[in-house]
């Protein structure tokens, strides 16, 4: 069994070692949607990576990504909820398929961020740690919290070529850290190869 699984991981990486791409730089910009799990808040995300296609399959990137989100309360007309992260991850993608027209490939990676949270809870807010300031009625206040957390992303993404170096695409990710809330998002992407 072991000689099999060997025999096939050479099969998909060897040939593709001497094989680069013609442009084995990428550098991609986008534009998201994501939902932030606790607290049912959800914001724009933006976006930056640099891509190094290491073989025909395999993929090194970084990226640099800011997320703005909050929660509105019409009924009281007041945000109940504001959170941006700056968020920082390198990922090893692999490609799934890939053709002349559109490749599909899975990432995942080491992540970091900074988030800034302002919430509004009832009581005195003091278990959840942060600073804490009157609210708008006596049985609540505002707790702002400033961390920064470790964890990691998945990222599964597609990208569309219409000539050798522009490209778009779309992307679902997904982002969990050892202390805040996890993150899920969808976006669009655009991008040039060198």
């Amino acid at each position: 069994m072991k000689l099999f699984l060997v025999g096939m991981l050479l099969l998909l990486v060897v040939p593709s070692l001497s094989a680069q791409h013609l442009y084995p730089n990428h550098f991609r910009t986008g534009v998201g949607f994501a939902y932030i799990l606790e607290g049912d808040n959800s914001g724009a995300l933006f976006s930056q990576q640099y891509n190094r296609e290491l073989t025909d399959k395999i993929h090194f990137a970084v990226s640099g990504e800011y997320l703005s989100s909050s929660r509105y309360d019409h009924q009281r007309s007041i945000f109940t909820s504001r959170k941006a992260f700056v968020m920082f991850d390198t990922s090893v993608f692999f490609d799934l398929t890939e053709t002349g027209r559109y490749t599909i490939k899975f990432g995942f990676g080491p992540a970091v961020r900074r988030r800034s949270e302002l919430d509004l809870v009832k009581g005195t807010g003091g278990g959840g740690g942060g600073t804490i300031t009157p609210g708008v009625a006596t049985d609540e206040v505002f707790v702002h919290i400033r961390e920064k957390d470790i964890g990691g992303k998945a990222v599964f993404e597609s990208d569309f070529f219409n000539d050798n170096r522009l490209f778009f695409g779309m992307r679902a990710s997904g982002y969990m850290y050892n202390k805040g809330t996890a993150i899920f998002a969808v976006g669009l992407n655009m991008g040039y190869s060198f």
